[in-house]
């Protein structure tokens, strides 16, 4: 066997195994839970699910909320929680300009 056709058969079998694992990952990632405010990590950075709900706080600026963070990303996605998705009207003390 040449090295072209390893090549060819490792990548296939790579290319392959990425097919059947893709739609497990994207049913995972719209499974994930939303971020519970209470948590401790949420707590760490403030968050809260309504921006409105954070106007008390001396970090909050009025229009910053997670839609329009550079952290956040499609399916409610938050780069500071990986593992939950976090609601588009909310807020943390982490909000960075996109």
């Amino acid at each position: 066997m040449s090295i072209d056709r390893r090549r060819f058969l490792c990548r296939g079998a790579a290319l392959s195994a990425g097919l059947l694992l893709a739609p497990g990952w994207r049913a995972w990632a719209q499974s994930a839970p939303l971020l519970d405010p209470a948590a401790r990590q949420a707590r760490a950075v403030r968050y809260v699910e309504q921006a409105s709900a954070a106007q008390d706080d001396p970090a909050y600026r009025a229009g910053r909320r997670c839609a329009n963070c550079d952290f956040f990303s499609a399916g409610q996605r938050c780069a500071l929680f990986p593992e939950h998705r976090v609601s588009p009207d909310g807020w943390c003390m982490s909000w960075t300009s996109e």
